[in-house]
């Protein structure tokens, strides 16, 4: 047994250190974020429809009357999306309008055909672009596009439809075998041109995940309900929670904007004064300092400069003890650790301090130009700007100083603990930087 245990030891701390590794790739972080962008309003979905086909009588009977509602959530949400400048999200609701007046319309199956291949084509054009804004220009470029998408369904799709009836043909038959309850609602040809406008909408989805591209993607998938299940309550569920999914992706955007800081996405300051108001009586406040970073910045550049706030953000980030991270203004940094005392903190933010002082940053883009000396100037004028000798492969560090004060009856509100913890910041300062200084509360 302990020949055993002796054999898989290495094994397993291997092992273990491949899945850490992998853990932090950036390949696993996108995956994860777009799971957690993609499944919750799918499983919402699905769970809302299957109630529906479930209890469809029931439903049916509260609903029937409503059917005014897939008017005024479209147009509550294309009026927050244009108040928000989501063009995208506006000319949307405009194709699920369209698709709506077709299914209360009743057009013949040919035509519906047609209009819902303008729709999807629109839609897919939709997630590939980009808000462009209302002007003049843009709406007139934008309506333009999007009437050459359905000038092409109206007059290519029918005879592309015509071109492929011959291996349409066998997936027709094929789908009659295997899956008749699908047939019986889409053809083969807007099966298939489904499929392919599915596929490309998760390829871009994937490559640009946020939550416009979601919702848009979503309207792809619902659209093809919407347009193959003649039902009016699918399209009122369809429509609502499309125009519900897009309410929330201009909102969850705009909060993302204002509450998160563009550079090192981390809170931002906005956020760290809307957190303090849940604070309880007990809490401690943590400032944090990159040391020389205005020397750094001014010899390596500001784009290395912004790379060095993106790391030491990204370990105080990951600070341990509970502590929430936010920027709060330059190279500071502000961690908050409630229900905690100054004691209680200490040991975890001497562990972040010395994980940015231990980390090894290697240089690859080029110094900024030395400036001249005044005195010498005039003679440069006629010669080529001296610079410093590439930094190529040159490995530097950076370190962080720390103050930290906590909730006292004498400082009993936040900006009275931030003066303290600053006060503590400017000690770990003239101590010799990259150390952790209490402040004398």
């Amino acid at each position: 047994m302990d020949k055993f245990t002796y054999n898989t030891g290495p094994f397993a701390t291997v092992v273990k250190s491949v899945i850490l590794g992998f853990m932090k790739t950036p390949l696993l972080s996108r995956i994860s974020q777009f799971c957690w962008l993609f499944f919750p309003p799918l499983i919402l979905a699905i769970s809302i429809f299957s109630l529906y086909f479930y209890y469809s009588e029931l439903i049916s009977g509260y609903l029937v009357n409503l059917w005014w509602m897939s008017y005024a959530s479209l147009a509550l949400a294309a009026i927050i999306a244009w108040q928000f400048g989501r063009s995208r999200l506006v000319y949307a609701c405009l194709l699920l309008l369209l698709l709506t007046l077709d299914k209360q319309l009743t057009l013949p199956a040919e035509l519906l055909d047609v209009s819902y291949g303008g729709i999807l084509l629109s839609l897919l054009f939709l997630l590939y672009s980009r808000d462009k804004g209302f002007s003049v220009v843009n709406l007139s470029f934008s309506v333009a596009i999007l009437t050459a998408l359905f000038a092409f369904s109206w007059l290519a799709l029918p005879l592309l439809q015509a071109a492929s009836q011959v291996w349409l043909s066998s997936l027709d038959s094929i789908l009659l075998k295997v899956w008749p309850s699908v047939r019986a609602y889409i053809t083969p040809f807007n099966g298939v041109l489904l499929v392919l406008a599915l596929l490309l909408g998760l390829i871009r989805l994937l490559a640009k995940i946020d939550n416009t591209h979601n919702g848009l993607f979503f309207a792809l998938g619902l659209s093809a309900l919407i347009y193959s299940y003649d039902d009016a309550i699918v399209t009122l569920i369809g429509i609502i929670s499309l125009a519900s999914l897009f309410c929330y992706s201009v909102l969850k955007d705009s909060f993302t904007m204002a509450f998160k800081d563009e550079l090192t996405g981390i809170p931002s300051r906005r956020a760290l004064m809307q957190y303090v108001q849940t604070l309880g009586r007990k809490y401690t406040v943590v400032m944090s300092d990159i040391d020389h970073f205005k020397k750094f910045n001014d010899t390596y550049g500001h784009d290395v400069g912004d790379e060095v706030l993106k790391l030491v953000a990204s370990k105080l980030n990951k600070v341990m003890g509970g502590g929430k991270t936010f920027r709060f203004g330059g190279e500071e940094f502000v961690i908050v650790f409630p229900r905690k005392t100054t004691t209680e903190v200490l040991p975890f933010v001497e562990i972040v301090r010395q994980t940015i002082a231990d980390y090894d940053i290697a240089l690859r883009s080029k110094p900024r130009p030395a400036k001249p000396k005044k005195s010498v100037a005039k003679k440069l004028l006629t010669k080529s700007p001296v610079t410093k000798k590439s930094p190529k492969n040159k490995v530097v560090k950076v370190t962080s100083s720390f103050g930290v004060a906590h909730r006292t009856k004498e400082h009993a509100d936040f900006s009275g603990i931030m003066k303290q913890a600053d006060i503590a910041l400017y000690a770990a300062k003239k101590a010799g930087r990259n150390c952790v200084k209490v402040a004398q509360q």
